[in-house]
């Protein structure tokens, strides 16, 4: 049955551009601490002496939560509209509570369990927040979409150079239990600026979970979202790989380039965060002459530069290769994502997004010990720009036979 929403509020918390600001702070929030995870596991590594197979097995578990929440979430927070705003506060204080958690783990066992429970806030934020970005701006779908991503890749830049400068004076459980007071000081922000995301605006139908979960598996009939949920699977594991085990490349002292920790954290802020300057024009771009025109390129130039990375050894090229790397980094999947919900209709924007996410983290679950052979058998840490040069490349070839048409919508009378 459906209901018309209340009329919304009168005060900046209605503005669209406020609430997608505070959407992209929020993410900003989520990352600037998920993306130092794998500079501050190559200390765990050595205090709890962890081969490369133990590391496969936390980076596993870490994708593993995440495929959970994306593929179960989304036909729940479809369901769940008018607490979109409860469900992304709970994601920072979840995110808090991880963080103690990891910070508290005497051994493997327990990290694992710890690592577990920090991966679902971050995997969860994504849902209401995609589908709330979907229905206000349908006529900017992927400006909206990728300046979230810019948000995030502001916490992409300074996550990894904060987590090596604070490696550097503190234990890295401390690094941990530090993390977790700004988490819950953003979960203030979040609550307050938007309690009421899914209240307002277009109209809310009750649909039951069952009905949610047949819709849900109604989307992997559509043949764009297959295509690009594939494309998107193949671009994101070969992603995961440069991002959970660049850091060990640069430090590694055998198969690596001896970096010390601000160092490496400074090539992880390129690779990861350079986004906060393409994001915003790459969307842009997509709005205008199709997502297409700046996936397909985008993608061919992100493999060509990842297989260049070994050859090129810790020359000062070095950087401007990680820095072009990393303004392709994110942005394209937020360009995926808007393909996505170009297709499907409102109500199932969560359900997409999750398709997505969930079926990356599904995969990704058993693409760490791949990696780790590889890196085993092949010849260290720097054999992963080869792997993910690879699946990026077969990414570009997929999207170019996807059929894609561009669908923008009118802008919402709630403004």
């Amino acid at each position: 049955m459906a209901e018309a929403s209340p009329k919304a509020p009168t005060d900046v918390r209605s503005n669209r551009g406020f609430v997608l600001g505070s959407l992209s702070f929020g993410h900003g929030a989520s990352h600037l601490f998920d993306q130092g995870f794998p500079l501050i596991l190559t200390e765990i590594a050595a205090t709890m002496g962890l081969g490369s197979f133990q590391q496969a097995v936390l980076f596993g578990i870490r994708q593993g939560g995440s495929a959970l929440v994306n593929l179960g979430g989304g036909p729940v927070v479809d369901m769940m509209k008018p607490r979109w705003g409860t469900i992304l506060t709970f994601c920072m204080i979840g995110a808090a509570a991880g963080f103690i958690f990891m910070g508290a783990s005497p051994n493997l066992w327990v990290l694992a369990v710890a690592v577990a429970v920090f991966s679902l806030p971050g995997a969860l934020w994504h849902l209401p927040a995609a589908a709330a970005i979907s229905q206000r701006f349908p006529d900017r779908r992927g400006f909206a979409i990728s300046i979230h991503g810019f948000g995030s890749n502001v916490g992409n830049v300074i996550g990894p150079v904060l987590s090596g400068a604070l490696l550097g004076l503190l234990l890295w459980r401390y690094v941990y239990y530090i993390y977790a007071i700004p988490c819950v000081l953003v979960a203030a922000f979040v609550w307050w600026s938007l309690k009421d995301l899914g209240k307002y605006g277009q109209s809310f139908q009750r649909i039951t979970l069952s009905v949610q979960f047949r819709d849900a598996l109604a989307l992997v009939k559509e043949p764009v979202v297959v295509g690009l949920t594939v494309a998107a699977m193949l671009r994101g594991i070969g992603l995961d790989a440069i991002f959970s085990w660049t850091p060990f490349y640069l430090k590694g002292t055998e198969d690596g380039l001896g970096m010390g920790n601000v160092e490496a954290g400074f090539y992880v802020a390129l690779v990861t965060g350079m986004g906060i300057v393409s994001t915003p024009v790459l969307g842009s771009l997509s709005d205008r002459y199709g997502r297409k025109a700046v996936l397909v390129p985008g993608l061919a130039v992100a493999a060509v530069l990842s297989f260049i990375v070994v050859p090129t050894g810790d020359s000062l090229l070095l950087i401007p290769i990680f820095a072009v790397m990393g303004l392709f980094s994110f942005a394209l999947h937020q360009i995926m994502q808007a393909a996505v919900l170009d297709v499907v209709g409102q109500g199932t924007e969560a359900k997409a997004i999750g398709l997505i996410f969930g079926i990356n983290g599904l995969i990704g679950i058993g693409s760490p010990f791949v990696a780790s052979v590889i890196i085993d058998q092949l010849g260290g840490y720097g054999t992963i720009f080869y792997y993910a040069a690879g699946l990026t490349a077969l990414a570009a070839v997929l999207v170019a036979f996807i059929p894609m048409k561009l669908r923008l919508g009118p802008v919402p009378e709630s403004r």
